[in-house]
Parts: C-alpha cells; sequence; structure tokens
C-alpha cells in the first residue's frame, strides 16, 4: 500500500487527533483552483450544477460558511475518491490530499480565540418520550397518552431537534384530547345528581372469530368475542352494564359471554330483541386502574328451513357497554390534590378564583417550568370561575382549567427568550439551565429539586451544578437518557424494522431480548461511571436465558436479565451484541458493508457518502446458490473504482465481523465456506479477527471519544452542530481524556460547555 494512499485514510479517520498540528501550506491559486476548474467545475457550477453541488466559487469570501453543506459534501466525495466519476479524468493521490487538506482547513479550523458564538436553539415542542415523561413526573401517574401522537419527525438521527419538531394540525387535536383525559386522571369530579359512568367505546373493541362493529353497535352473526380495555380511578363496587338485543331463533334464548380481566367467564340469558334492546347489569368489584373487558356470542343457531322466517337465525347485538361506579369514593384512594379539590365549597364570584389560583399556582409553575406571575395563574383561576358560573362544579371547572395548561405553549414548548438583552451572547438563567439539564438526561421535566434551586439561583453555581448532575445521573429517571440517546446513537430503535429470513426462526421475544442487553449495557456504563471505552471493548454484559443460549453462554436461566462476565467468550462492548449485527444484516445474510458503514459512522464519526445511483447490486441469486463466498462476491463487486472507492474503507471493519451470522450468532462457517474475518484497514492495520479489529478501534480512544462527544452534545442541545462548536468538542474531549474516558466526565462536560450554558440572541425572534 502507497503512502499516499494511507494518508488519505488518515484525514478520513483520524483528521480529529490532527488539531492543532502543523499542516503543509497549500497555495490556492495554484494548487487548488486548478484542481477544481480541471476537474469539477464542468459539471458543478453555477450553470450546471449537477446533484445540486457547485464547486466555481471556493474563491468567494464566506462561502465556506454560507454554503457549508455544499462544500462537505464536495469534501466528502473528494476525500472518499467518490468524485470525479469513474469515466473522468482523475487526480493523483499527491492532488487529492492537498485539496482535501485545504478544505479541511476552510470547513474545520477555527480560532477559538476569536470565535464566541454558543448557537442559538429553535423553541421547540416535547417529543413524544417527554411528553409521556414530563405527565409521568407532573402529576405521578402511569398514563402514555403520546404513544398515540404521530410520530415525531427526526434530525441530525434524533427526535429532539427543534428545528424539525412541527406541530401539525392532526397532533394539536391529539394534545387537545390527551389534555382532557389526564385533567380527568388528576381531578375527580364527581356529578352532583348521579354516579359517575365510564362509557366504553365499542369500535375500538379487538373482534376475534366473527363479529363486526357496523351502525354503532357490536353485531354477532355466528359464534365470535370483542375485547376492549377501559380504566377506573378508584378500587370499589361498580356495575357494568351492557345494552344488548339479539335476533332469538331455535329452543334456547341467545347468550351472551362476559369476561373482566381473568376472572371466570359469565354467561348471560339474552331475552330482549334486536328492535328493543335492553340493559343487562353485573356488579363487579374493581382495582383501580385499566382493566379488560371481553365480550362473546356463544350458541350461534341457524335453520334455513324453519316454518316462521323470524325463527330462522340467532344473533347477538351489543349497542352499548358503560361502567358506573364507585357506589363510595374510599378517601385514601384520593391524591392529596383530589381531596383539596373535593374540600373547596364556594360559590362562583371572587371566593372561586381566589381558590383555584391557590390551588393551580404550584401545578403551573411545575408544568411551565418556572415560577409564574400570580397574574397570569389568575387568569386560569378565573376560568374555573367562568365555568362554575355555567353551572358546573369546580372540580369539572379545574378540570377545565388544567386542560388549558396542557396545552398552552408554556408547556408544550421549551421556550428560551433573549431577555431583553442587547448582548450577542447571554448565559441562559436558572430556569432554564434546569430544563436542559432534565431534558437532557431525563428526557422529561426538572423535578421540585431542581426548580428549587433555579428559583434560588444556588444552580448556577458550578459546585451545585456538578453536584446535581451526579444526582440526576443515578437516578431511575435517567433512563431517559438511554431511551432517549442511546437508542437512537446505537440505531437501535431501527431493531423492529428488521425481519429476519424465516430461516433464521428470529422471534419476537429474542427481539426485545436484545433490545433489552444493549439497553442495559449502556445503562451500567452510566450509572457505574465506566469507561466510554467499555462501548468498543467490555467484556461484559446483561443476558437472560433466552440470550444466553442464543450467544452460547453457560448456567444463565429464567427470563431475569443479569450481569455476565464475557471472559471466555467472542464477544465485545456493544459490537458483537446481537442488536446491532441484526440491524446491519440483511434479511437473509450478513452485510459486512452495512457493518462497516456503521461503525464508520457511530464510533468513529465519518459518514460516507451516499453510493452513486447507477451503482449495481449484489446478486442475490448467487448469494444463495453458494457458488462464491459472499466475501468474493464483495471483491468482484468493488472492482469498479466508483464503488472501490468507498468500500475500501467500509469492507474490511465489516469483515471483522463475519464470525456473527445475521442474527448475531457465532460461526465458523458460513455454508460450505470457513469464515475469513481477516482484513486490512487502508492505514495498513492488518487484524486476524474481531478481537484484533476491537483493539485497532480502541487505540483510536480519542477519536472515538471525539464522535461520541459529537452526538451527545447534539442530543444534549438539540440543535446540529455548527462549525463554531468544533472549539467545545475539542475541549471536551481533551478533559475527558485526562479523565480516563469516564462517562460522568463526558456528561459534565457536555453541560460545563459554553454551547450547554449559553446562547445567541441577536437576531432572535
Amino acid at each position: 500500500m502507497s503512502s499516499r494512499l494511507a494518508i488519505c485514510f488518515l484525514i478520513c479517520f483520524v483528521h480529529a487527533n490532527s488539531y492543532g498540528q502543523q499542516k503543509p501550506v497549500v497555495d490556492y491559486s495554484k494548487e487548488v483552483q486548478p484542481f477544481f476548474v480541471k476537474y469539477c467545475n464542468g459539471c458543478h457550477s453555477v450553470d450546471a450544477m449537477e446533484a445540486g453541488i457547485r464547486t466555481d466559487h471556493s474563491s468567494l469570501e464566506g462561502v465556506f460558511i454560507e454554503d457549508r453543506k455544499n462544500w462537505l459534501k464536495v469534501y466528502d466525495m473528494i476525500r472518499f475518491k467518490a468524485m470525479p466519476p469513474e469515466e473522468a479524468d482523475q487526480p493523483d493521490d499527491a492532488e487529492r490530499e492537498l485539496v482535501t487538506l485545504w478544505l479541511d482547513e476552510q470547513l474545520n479550523s477555527v480560532d477559538c480565540d476569536k470565535v464566541k458564538d454558543p448557537g442559538a436553539v429553535t423553541i421547540r415542542r416535547l417529543n413524544r418520550l417527554e411528553y409521556n415523561n414530563t405527565i409521568r413526573d407532573l402529576f405521578g401517574i402511569e398514563f402514555r397518552p403520546a404513544d398515540d401522537f404521530p410520530s415525531d419527525d427526526v434530525g441530525e438521527g434524533f427526535d429532539n431537534i427543534g428545528d424539525v419538531l412541527t406541530l401539525s394540525p392532526l397532533l394539536m387535536e391529539k394534545y387537545l384530547n390527551a389534555a382532557e383525559q389526564i385533567a380527568e386522571q388528576v381531578i375527580y369530579a364527581p356529578s352532583t345528581d348521579k354516579q359517575d359512568e365510564v362509557v366504553l367505546d365499542l369500535s375500538k373493541f379487538k373482534i376475534s372469530k366473527s363479529g363486526s362493529f357496523a351502525s354503532e353497535a357490536l353485531r354477532f352473526y355466528s359464534n365470535g368475542d370483542a375485547t376492549g380495555a377501559f380504566e377506573v380511578p378508584f378500587a370499589g363496587e361498580y356495575k357494568l352494564r351492557i345494552q344488548v338485543g339479539a335476533d332469538q331463533a331455535g329452543s334456547e334464548l341467545a347468550k351472551m359471554a362476559l369476561q373482566i380481566d381473568d376472572r371466570p367467564q359469565q354467561l348471560l340469558s339474552i331475552s330482549a330483541r334486536t328492535g328493543a334492546p335492553r340493559n343487562y347489569e353485573v356488579e363487579i368489584r374493581l382495582a383501580a386502574g385499566r382493566h379488560t373487558l371481553r365480550l362473546g356470542f356463544v350458541n350461534d343457531f341457524y335453520n334455513p328451513n324453519a316454518n316462521n322466517p323470524n325463527q330462522r337465525d340467532r344473533n347477538l347485538n351489543i349497542f352499548g357497554a358503560t361502567v358506573v361506579g364507585p357506589e363510595v369514593i374510599p378517601q385514601d384512594a384520593l391524591t392529596k390534590l383530589q381531596r383539596e379539590i373535593l374540600s373547596v365549597k364556594v360559590n362562583p364570584g371572587a371566593e372561586a378564583t381566589a381558590a383555584a389560583t391557590r390551588l393551580l399556582h404550584p401545578i403551573i409553575s411545575r408544568a411551565f417550568r418556572r415560577n409564574v406571575q400570580l397574574a397570569h395563574v389568575q387568569a386560569y383561576g378565573n376560568l374555573v370561575n367562568v365555568v362554575m358560573n355555567e353551572g358546573e362544579s369546580f372540580g369539572r371547572g379545574m378540570q377545565i382549567a388544567l386542560s388549558s395548561i396542557l396545552v398552552s405553549p408554556r408547556f408544550l414548548f421549551r421556550i428560551e427568550g433573549n431577555r431583553g438583552s442587547d448582548k450577542s451572547v447571554r448565559e441562559i438563567d436558572a430556569y432554564e439551565l434546569a430544563s436542559r439539564l432534565s431534558y437532557f438526561l431525563w428526557s422529561s421535566m426538572p423535578d421540585d429539586r431542581l426548580l428549587s434551586l433555579a428559583f434560588s439561583g444556588e444552580l448556577l453555581k458550578p459546585r451545585v451544578l456538578e453536584s446535581q448532575v451526579e444526582r440526576m445521573l443515578i437516578d431511575s429517571k435517567a433512563e431517559g437518557l438511554v431511551e432517549g440517546f442511546a437508542t437512537q446513537w446505537l440505531n437501535l430503535r431501527n431493531l423492529d424494522e428488521v425481519t429476519p429470513a424465516p430461516k433464521f426462526k428470529f422471534s419476537e421475544s429474542l427481539r426485545a431480548s436484545m433490545k433489552t442487553e444493549t439497553m442495559m449495557f449502556f445503562g451500567e456504563v452510566m450509572r457505574r461511571n465506566r469507561s466510554i471505552i467499555d462501548f468498543l471493548d467490555g467484556k461484559f454484559t446483561f443476558v437472560n436465558e433466552e440470550l444466553a443460549t442464543h450467544y452460547n453462554l453457560p448456567n444463565v436461566s429464567g427470563p431475569e436479565f443479569r450481569l455476565v462476565s464475557l471472559t471466555n467468550s467472542p464477544r465485545f462492548g456493544v459490537l458483537t451484541h446481537g442488536s446491532i449485527l441484526t440491524l446491519t444484516s440483511q434479511p437473509n445474510r450478513t452485510s459486512p458493508v452495512m457493518r462497516g458503514k456503521w461503525i464508520m459512522e457511530n464510533i468513529l464519526g465519518t459518514r460516507p457518502p451516499d453510493p452513486p445511483e447507477d451503482v449495481p447490486e449484489i446478486d442475490e441469486t448467487q448469494a444463495e446458490s453458494g457458488e462464491l463466498s459472499f466475501r468474493k462476491q464483495l471483491e468482484i463487486h468493488r472492482e469498479s473504482a466508483v464503488c472501490a472507492s468507498c468500500h475500501n474503507h467500509m469492507d474490511p471493519l465489516g469483515f471483522g465481523f463475519e464470525n456473527y451470522d445475521a442474527i448475531g450468532r457465532f460461526r465458523l462457517k458460513d455454508g460450505q465456506f470457513e469464515v475469513d474475518p481477516s482484513g486490512v484497514l487502508p492505514t495498513g492495520e492488518e487484524f486476524e479477527g474481531t478481537e484484533q479489529l476491537v483493539e485497532i478501534l480502541t487505540r483510536r480512544d480519542r477519536e472515538f471519544a471525539r464522535a461520541l462527544t459529537s452526538r451527545m452534545l447534539t442530543f444534549a442541545l438539540g440543535r446540529g452542530l455548527q462549525y463554531y462548536d468544533r472549539c467545545a468538542v475539542d475541549k471536551i474531549v481533551e478533559n475527558l481524556e485526562q479523565d480516563d474516558f469516564r462517562f460522568h466526565s463526558l456528561v459534565k462536560q457536555i453541560i460545563f460547555s459554553d454551547p450547554f450554558l449559553k446562547r445567541r440572541v441577536v437576531g432572535e425572534e
């Protein structure tokens, strides 16, 4: 391998480690401009912008900032030898190296003493995970209304990026519905003249066997059943009221089966006719929470030869289902807020407004995540009074007020303003810091401790802030960082979309076990403050019996996950987790290309350019025939120079993991061929298998730290990183290395960075 080719690879993979080192001086007019004229401008000028790329304006002042995305694509295409196209004249390695170095300098070089831009984050709404977690922590209820929201858009690899979190009319409607449901759960407003009723929506019942929902009723023309769910707020005695009628035929009445949860089934004889349905009641005792109801038809009858046409066909029709009660509300089942609201006895007027304001003030301050002026709270208190003037109860008014709070922009959005500052940069205030902290580490709202420290201003003190970070990282709510960040950084959410071929007998339980393993591994590194290098070479993992069998690990039984050593196992960090190996495979085989690309992007922080549109696919027929090893097929595929430019970087990394099949099982043979997990990187580094390749990757600890820092900083800020963020990333990585790459150090360095503690305010709307 030529030294020039090795330098090209180093530019691709190790440029992060060369910051601050002296670089060769490149003469733009003699070496760079002629390069673009000869090899690029013919197809990429202002008059001929193929693929939307332009290269004829490299001499313009400020172009690498104003048109940065364009030049980043140019940089990637040149350094990967993806351009010029195969049929065009090609620059030699020396020319390509010089232009690549020059572009790197223009795009990534920042004078950190002069550039003091922490960036600005777009006002952004809570995503689905944040909404659910916020409702949980605001009210202490296990209710996940956002599971029914439309999926959040993804930008920069994450779903918490302000620029893509739009608010559609459908989502606004979902917010309104969710607010009403939450308010009814949180605030108990009993009817004054009758017991509470929960009306079940029959259209949402899941029908099995025969049956259909038609004309506002569940209709059974032969035996079948339907199952739905409902919730009750309190434990107690209830009545289940079913409105039902039947088409009678044969020697017995139609029979309806009724079952609550896993209780024994009851059979009710239905004498009411379809044209004159009647309510049938069953008394039941229910615990607070969610329950299932199954209704069915069990004695179908059909005799087409019956003399009376009205006696030929027995059918069952269910027109409604209502849960009524409870008869008595147990006081110990009520929350403190519910008891306080029930104890309020006021008439409409100033007393009602004052009482509501008193009760709503702490709720609003927590919901809006800052101290709220009394006048603003009084507006919601007055809404309660307006509702009471319409003849409703105080409790019902509080429900409506709470619904209004939950659809307020101050709740749904994280808003940071310029506070009237005339400076270009300002430090975020204590409340904004509390929210940035909690939504970064918990994907949820600040708790009372954080808000109290924000109110006093103590949170802005470095020692207090550091202690809060340590507290939050070991709190159970730090699972929000696992679910919010880790699953997206490692592409773990994509595992749900992968469907391995039937020959692998891949079960849904195995899929869930794989996902659990990787999430628990991340959580272990996070909570135990391990080195982030454990993500690459950690010799431990978490398995249950199913996953242990899959990995051929002994002495593990039962469905519970436990920490196990991998000392005598050919597995290392997350790189050999079944989840990662499965989602980077094709349905019927492994994919060294996908695995290599995953390592480049997620571990080394280098995204290869997209392949040209005319690149031929691997012949899957030949792949299944067994005539050639897959490795040999890939070698044939990349004989084309345009293919080889990227495959020479990706494939060796992927082949290092060929001992693991398409669902992550260790193997020595692929069909009739011995697996060859060896490779040579463009740098000249050789490896014989996974262990040696992992050793090579761990030696690039600073490069991995930079990649992970960039991804986590993006998630923490809710925006894509810009050229000026390089100063913060450099400083974070430098300090992280001094602390042996400990996870808590990474988090703290991000939180104490300028982009996290400050924001640009000039030009804010």
